[in-house]
């Protein structure tokens, strides 16, 4: 089967791993599959398949150019499939796919609806109703209850699967280079996720203040860095909190390795890899009690409101009890293997199987509707190229 996933940005975060460790999957299984990035971010994946369709972030204008260039991707390749991931791809190469004639269309939600932007969750949402998304992925329970609210017509359409993590990878060293300038005796705190306002480090730095005998690793990349470097030098914090950057999955692997605590105070999130990853190493873990953390973890951490007092005292009683800490780090690794890639490329090769039967007749459904919106792409190329002569 001819399968394209489309993401927004290409960058090492979560969103971004699931799509590449399906596509990997989807070629080990046979399929002919690709992975599309609407526009380049940050060097993060290569390799067969995979391609970028814009050097840079489009300006608003420039995203006219970028759906042309989407729908004349898609009308050539003519994929069976097009899975997409976030509402900002779901809207542009469903859209693009439903033109094309592709009969299988999959909207991927990594977010409880809830988070989106206003214009971005109204579109979301008028697809889905309208059938251009000819079902939905919510990747845990979490994004699920979030849809709570939709009309049944949209609800029998969305389907639950989970994301899915490597195991089995060769042995991790427990050594990395990233933390040469650290103390083997100061305890390690680790944070893996991207330099947001979702992955709430204003609490991580108020927690670290109160802990002066600890160290807090940050490995990610994100839009506001420089604030939080700024917050880090205004906290006096600037000799206890490492920034990593975005590396390798082998690099924060041994990163891992070399952590003591796992800490992941965030305010919102749907089925987060880093904390999948995290409990596959055997790290103790103080997460936010937010739905989708207490989905992944059950009893395998700590659980706590995501505000520095609650964070602070959880840390401290496992830095203080080493047992404990090894043992929920023990049960977390078990927990783990509930969320595999195999579990994943099923879950989602049954919506291909169920599409395909039905694909015809939502494509016949949707003509009238495909009619009159490739005459309208066909007046903006037309229009581009005019401006273009002009020029």
């Amino acid at each position: 089967m001819r399968i394209v996933q489309v993401v927004t940005q290409m960058e090492a975060a979560g969103v971004q791993r699931v799509a590449y460790l399906l596509h990997r999957a989807l070629l080990k299984c046979g399929h002919d599959s690709e992975l599309w990035f609407l526009y380049f971010k940050r060097t993060a994946y290569a390799g067969a398949g995979i391609h970028v369709l814009w050097d840079h972030k489009p300006s608003a204008l420039e995203n006219i150019s970028l759906v042309r260039t989407l729908f004349a991707r898609v009308r050539a390749h003519r994929p069976h499939v097009i899975i997409a991931h976030t509402y900002y791809a779901n809207i542009l190469a469903h859209l693009a796919g439903l033109l094309a004639g592709t009969g299988t269309r999959l909207a991927v939600q990594h977010n409880p609806v809830q988070t989106f932007p206003f214009v971005a969750g109204h579109l979301d949402r008028l697809f889905a109703s309208l059938g251009i998304y000819t079902a939905q992925v919510a990747v845990s329970d979490a994004v699920l209850d979030s849809m709570a609210a939709y009309p049944v017509r949209i609800k029998d359409r969305i389907h639950r699967v989970y994301n899915g993590i490597e195991f089995g990878q060769d042995q991790v060293p427990s050594w990395s280079p990233h933390l040469n300038h650290v103390p083997a005796s100061v305890p390690k705190i680790l944070n893996v996720g991207r330099l947001s306002v979702q992955k709430n480090h204003q609490a991580m730095l108020e927690t670290m203040a109160r802990l002066p005998n600890a160290h807090l690793v940050l490995v990610g990349e994100g839009e506001i860095r420089a604030k939080i470097e700024s917050q880090v030098k205004g906290m006096k914090l600037t000799d206890r909190v490492t920034f990593v950057g975005e590396v390798p999955p082998e690099d924060v692997r041994a990163i891992m390795n070399c952590c003591d605590l796992f800490l992941f105070p965030s305010l919102w999130e749907a089925m987060p890899m880093s904390l999948l990853e995290a409990m596959a190493a055997g790290m103790p873990i103080v997460a936010s009690n937010i739905p989708a953390n207490c989905e992944a973890l059950q009893d395998t951490g700590v659980l706590v409101p995501p505000e520095p007092t609650q964070l602070v005292a959880a840390i401290t009683e496992l830095l203080n009890n080493p047992a404990a800490a090894a043992e929920l780090g023990r049960k977390a690794a078990v927990r783990a293997h509930h969320f595999t890639v195999d579990s994943m490329v099923d879950g989602y090769e049954r919506l291909f199987t169920a599409g395909s039967s039905k694909a015809p007749s939502r494509v016949d459904r949707h003509a009238p509707v495909q009619a009159s919106l490739s005459r309208a792409l066909r007046s903006v190329e037309t229009a581009g190229e005019s401006n273009r002569r002009q020029q």
